[in-house]
């Protein structure tokens, strides 16, 4: 489990700490506060020796452009732009990134940009071109150098480079796949069927099909069983039974609180022994029913040793969240930790179970 996280030079933290990290951990602030990126860097830090993460990271904020080639209007070419993963959106030799626990050595990521003076050949539509590499992104996982990324002038990605040298030649279908492991990042746009199918595959008839029923009945408490069909929509492929009903109902028939829900309760029982970040949790959900859904993370995060960061900016997901662990027999399984941000420094603020109780009773503003 990790217990610290310091981060610097990545995005909007120039160096940044942050300690006593618990099993269930609530992230707030204002807008612009770095929320989403610290999902961010957990995200890259604890999928070690993996750099698909930095490419799922920029293909999720839509910094990538599509390139046009040949007659036919194809495109054939994604670019990926790297940097506004750095700290002042841009690279510079004398400022890496670093993301790492200072009490688990193990966890540790470092992204150098290095200076190159190089040209290459590239395949641009029938014939090779000339390209200009400028940039070298050394990803190092544990101070040993794990992958190189050359880039152009414009800090996109030309070519990439694994430990044995292969060269992917602008083929990337194998760093942006959607293939799932156990460290997953849930944003705020809805997961799709293809995503939450993966899922299921490792769920389905197992224990852990009965933690997603009992997530989805704090919507709907006549809820029995959930199907997947081999219709690959967002909605109509999963089918909810209801007691009491001979047919089947489609999910996207539940309203969008039954999808986030979902997504959160399968991304939970997949993560187990790792970790579960989730960008503004309460997307979707009822206030009334966010008590619930926090019993259920506290219970499933103990149960399946997983690590959960969530995000919010909403005042009613923050007193579920209180009223939740103070109903919890164990109040140290969560904490509430708030980013405050003064010119380019961000601090962690962080609220115990009691100064969080007295905050929500007396309408204290911890946002």
């Amino acid at each position: 489990m990790l217990r610290d996280l310091t981060i610097q030079n990545y995005r909007c933290f120039k160096d940044f700490h942050i300690d006593e990290l618990a099993r269930v951990n609530l992230i707030v602030g204002q807008n612009n506060s770095g929320k989403t990126t610290f999902l961010e860097a957990i995200y890259l830090l604890v999928k070690q020796q993996n750099i698909q993460a930095v490419f799922d990271i920029l293909n999720s904020r839509g910094e990538t452009s599509l390139q046009i080639q040949g007659a036919s209007s194809q495109v054939n070419r994604i670019k990926y732009h790297f940097e506004h993963i750095f700290y002042g959106h841009q690279l510079t030799p004398a400022r890496s990134i670093h993301i790492r626990s200072q009490q688990e050595e193990q966890l540790s990521l470092k992204i150098q940009a290095s200076p190159k003076n190089e040209q290459v050949l590239v395949p641009a539509a029938d014939e090779l071109e000339t390209r200009f590499l400028a940039w070298e992104l050394i990803a190092c996982y544990n101070e040993n150098a794990k992958f190189k990324i050359s880039l152009l002038p414009n800090a996109t990605i030309s070519s990439f480079v694994s430990p044995q040298s292969i060269e992917k030649n602008n083929n990337y279908s194998s760093l942006v796949g959607t293939n799932k492991d156990n460290f997953n990042l849930i944003k705020t746009t809805e997961i799709s069927f293809k995503e939450l199918a993966l899922y299921w595959d490792t769920i389905t008839l197992t224990p852990k099909e009965e933690n997603v029923v009992a997530a989805l009945q704090i919507l709907e408490p006549d809820v029995e069983r959930i199907s997947f069909t081999s219709n690959p929509t967002n909605y109509s492929g999963i089918l909810i039974k209801i007691r009491g009903q001979n047919n089947p109902v489609p999910l996207g028939s539940m309203g969008n609180g039954m999808h986030r829900i979902l997504s959160i309760a399968m991304a939970a029982v997949s993560s187990e022994k790792v970790f579960l970040l989730v960008d503004e949790i309460d997307t979707g959900l009822y206030y009334q029913t966010q008590t619930y859904m926090w019993r259920l993370i506290f219970e499933t995060a103990k149960r399946l040793n997983v690590q959960v960061f969530a995000t919010t900016h909403s005042w009613d997901c923050i007193a579920a969240f209180q009223e939740a662990l103070e109903q919890s027999e164990d109040s140290s399984v969560g904490k509430l930790f708030r980013l405050s941000r003064r010119g380019e420094d961000i601090r962690a603020v962080e609220y115990t179970p009691d100064e969080l109780s007295v905050a929500v009773r007396q309408s204290i503003e911890v946002r």
